[in-house]
């Protein structure tokens, strides 16, 4: 039979540790477990004492070259420990290798990626380290932005999250585990107002928002500055609108645009910098979600901001 792998990514002290015996110590995801091996590859200050390990039916193995991880490893330690289930506490200084993403043995499949973050140190983490931080998302299902207080920025935390990972669950959480409400959950500009004006800075955080809940934007007259992103095939007066978010580097950005309808695209060209002001439109996906398009009642030319990049704080 199959033993599920969960992969665990993050700093080193970002919580890993802790969120694993957390979920050893949840009694609805546990039952039915009857062994867990706990893989460590990074140890930090919280640690697996024994007693815990005993009480929890879960054997460690540490591994300190990560390289040693292989297929062959793998089901020696299959052999060795049966595992009903498998925790891997994988080292935060490394990018998880396409082994443990795409080729793992059928006997030990991945099924879920979860990645602690520590939020006070996040915004911090972000700029020399952003490379890093990328790496630990990316492929996250999801991330749990821990020792959250009322002031730290649930935008900022959420808008550089999903500008690596968009299909990321996040979840907050307070000192201890506790789930948490950020005070400046809200946005930067008035969603009830009669005209909705996004300025350059809030333009990241508008898109995040409206990308996670496009029903609160049906209907609303909005003004949006971007540059003309791309064509869509087959419609002539449609064109992509959108602004560039920084994922790891300047080399590696990912397009945040909107679809806009009723205008002369004729008129304009790729690469135009633009001022669209009109209505939002909910609208289903193929795949089964949702998304918005804005048709316009006026477009005019805009003049490039100094920072092209969008930003999420």
């Amino acid at each position: 039979m199959a033993s599920p792998v969960y992969l665990f990514t993050g700093f080193l002290d970002s919580g890993k540790t802790t969120l694993i015996k957390d979920t050893l110590s949840d009694p609805q995801f546990m039952e039915g477990v009857s062994r867990t091996l706990i893989i460590c590859l990074e140890q930090g200050e919280v640690e697996y004492d024994e007693k815990f390990l005993e009480e929890h039916h879960a054997q460690i193995e540490y591994i300190d070259d990560a390289a040693a991880l292989t297929k062959e490893k793998m089901h020696e330690l299959d052999v060795i420990y049966h595992p009903a289930q498998v925790f891997i506490e994988w080292n935060g200084t490394l990018p998880v290798p396409d082994l443990i993403l795409n080729e793992m043995p059928d006997f030990w499949p991945l099924v879920q990626i979860l990645t602690p973050v520590d939020a006070s140190t996040f915004n911090t983490f972000m700029g020399p380290l952003r490379q890093m931080m990328y790496e630990q998302i990316r492929y996250s299902d999801t991330v749990i932005c821990n020792r959250c207080t009322p002031e730290t920025s649930g935008s900022m935390l959420r808008g550089n999250i999903k500008a690596i990972n968009r299909r990321a669950q996040i979840y907050y959480e307070g000192n201890f585990g506790e789930q948490v409400e950020l005070k400046d959950g809200g946005l930067p500009f008035d969603i009830n107002a009669k005209v909705i004006d996004i300025k350059d800075d809030d333009y990241g955080l508008w898109y995040m928002d409206a990308v996670e809940d496009p029903a609160k934007y049906d209907g609303k007259e909005i003004i949006l500055r971007g540059y003309y992103a791309d064509n869509i095939p087959g419609y002539k007066q449609t064109f992509i609108l959108g602004r560039q978010a920084m994922v790891c580097c300047a080399n590696d950005t990912s397009l945040c645009g909107i679809t806009v309808t009723g205008v002369k695209i004729q008129e304009m060209k790729k690469g135009d910098w633009i001022e669209v002001q009109g209505k939002l439109k909910k609208i289903p996906m193929e795949n089964g979600g949702e998304t918005v398009v804005l048709y316009a009642n006026r477009v005019a030319r805009y003049q490039k901001p100094a920072e092209v990049f969008v930003t999420f704080s």
